[in-house]
């Protein structure tokens, strides 16, 4: 507990520094193109437009037909969580490996490193929690009266992010192979925390397990706070708040401990 105190304490206290970095990074990456940073907008928004017109126009609505509009404001404002908390989670894995250097020449801590990634992945949120938002009034759907409620579910987001970054970033170094893991285990991730397709339709074993991911709580409480109540969510809210923040927590502290041992060595696994 001690070293998740202090890691904590590391990103508030390096906080201004955090945001400097992500300023930094996005003008040094998009300095050569001619629309610059809003790329940082354009982008998720063209990928994700892909996938609303095979499920929204394509598939789903020929076979169920109904309001293409609501689906793409149920689809939009998941996947938006959902590649923030991927763009996170990959990126801040890494961060520590790719940018160890960095942190010789800058003196501040490695913890540092994946909250900068965390923090420039936030963009990508909100541009499709715009665009979702837009959908929403082209459906006529109002925005929901437990609203505040999305501010708590993205901290949940980043507090899950980060966890799971630290924990991830410590293992790429010991274990190289390990990134080749992760990759595959994120990739299935947005089809198993139910962004495309409904995860309630399944009324068995397999849905009652995939109901238990700290992915689908974050991914559907955002739903259930921005569009509209979802009674099998709230039923199951306590056991999942619950596991939730128990998975997060496990993920910090074996995250710090891992971090904390290494970080003194980690050259030398370079």
């Amino acid at each position: 507990m001690i070293n998740a105190t202090k890691i904590v304490w590391e990103q508030l206290k390096y906080f201004p520094l955090i945001i400097r970095m992500v300023r930094y990074g996005d003008q040094s990456t998009y300095q050569n193109f001619f629309l610059g940073q809003a790329w940082k907008i354009i982008n998720p928004i063209l990928q994700v437009s892909v996938y609303f017109v095979i499920f929204g126009l394509g598939l789903r609505n020929a076979k169920d037909g109904g309001n293409p509009w609501n689906y793409a404001a149920w689809m939009m404002l998941g996947m938006g969580i959902w590649r923030f908390m991927n763009e996170a989670i990959l990126g801040g894995s890494q961060s520590i490996k790719k940018q160890i250097g960095l942190v010789s020449k800058m003196k501040f801590p490695l913890s540092v490193l994946p909250s900068i990634s965390i923090a420039s992945a936030i963009w990508t949120f909100l541009a499709l929690f715009g665009v979702a938002t837009l959908f929403m009034l082209f459906g006529g759907i109002g925005i929901s009266s437990k609203w505040p409620w999305i501010f708590y579910y993205f901290l949940a987001a980043v507090c899950l992010s980060y966890s799971f970054s630290l924990l991830n970033s410590s293992i790429i170094i010991l274990i190289p192979d390990y990134i080749s893991i992760l990759r595959l285990i994120m990739s299935m991730g947005m089809w198993l925390a139910g962004v495309i397709f409904q995860i309630d339709t399944l009324n068995n074993i397999v849905g009652s397990i995939l109901r238990l991911s700290p992915f689908y709580y974050v991914v559907y409480g955002m739903r259930d706070a921005w569009i509209a109540s979802d009674s099998l969510f709230e039923a199951g809210f306590e056991t999942g708040t619950i596991l939730f923040w128990s998975i997060t927590m496990l993920f910090l502290l074996f995250g710090s401990y891992l971090h904390l041992k290494f970080k003194k060595n980690f050259m030398e696994y370079m």
